[in-house]
C-alpha cells in the first residue's frame, strides 16, 4: 500500500468511518486516479469536475452511486491532502426528476380504505 493510501485510510480510521465506507473511499478515489491516469494527489481542480461530469452524463451513474463517490473523494482532498477547493461547492449529483407514483407497502396497489377503485391496475397516487 502506497503512503499516501495509507494515510488516507488512517485519517478514515480517526474519524471513525466503518471498514466498508473506507473500501467505498478508496474505491472511489482509485478509480479517478484511473480516469486520469495519474495518482490522485497530481489530479486538478478542472479534471475532477471532468470526472463527475464523467459520472453523471456519460456515464449516467446512480445519483447515490455519485454522491459516494463525491463523499469519498472530498474527504480525501479536504483531509489526507488539506485541499478546499471551490469545485466540491459546485459538484452536486444531479437529483432525480420525481414521477408522480408513490409506491405503497404492499406494491403500487392502493392502500385499504383508499377510495381509488382501479382494482390495482394504477398506482394510488395516480387518479385513473
Amino acid at each position: 500500500m502506497s503512503p499516501l493510501r495509507t494515510r488516507f485510510v488512517q485519517d478514515m480510521q480517526l474519524h471513525g468511518f466503518s471498514p466498508q465506507t473506507q473500501a467505498a473511499y478508496v474505491h472511489a478515489v482509485r478509480s479517478l486516479a484511473k480516469r486520469c491516469g495519474k495518482s490522485p494527489d497530481l489530479v486538478s481542480e478542472e479534471e475532477l469536475r471532468q470526472y463527475f461530469l464523467h459520472l453523471t452524463l456519460e456515464r449516467k451513474l446512480a445519483r447515490p452511486t455519485v454522491t459516494s463517490a463525491l463523499c469519498g473523494i472530498k474527504f480525501f482532498f479536504q483531509n489526507t491532502l488539506q485541499r478546499n477547493w471551490r469545485a466540491f461547492k459546485l459538484l452536486r449529483p444531479i437529483t432525480p426528476v420525481a414521477t408522480g407514483i408513490v409506491p405503497s407497502a404492499t406494491g403500487n396497489k392502493p392502500n385499504a380504505g383508499s377510495k381509488n377503485t382501479n382494482n390495482g391496475s394504477c398506482p394510488a397516487a395516480i387518479t385513473c
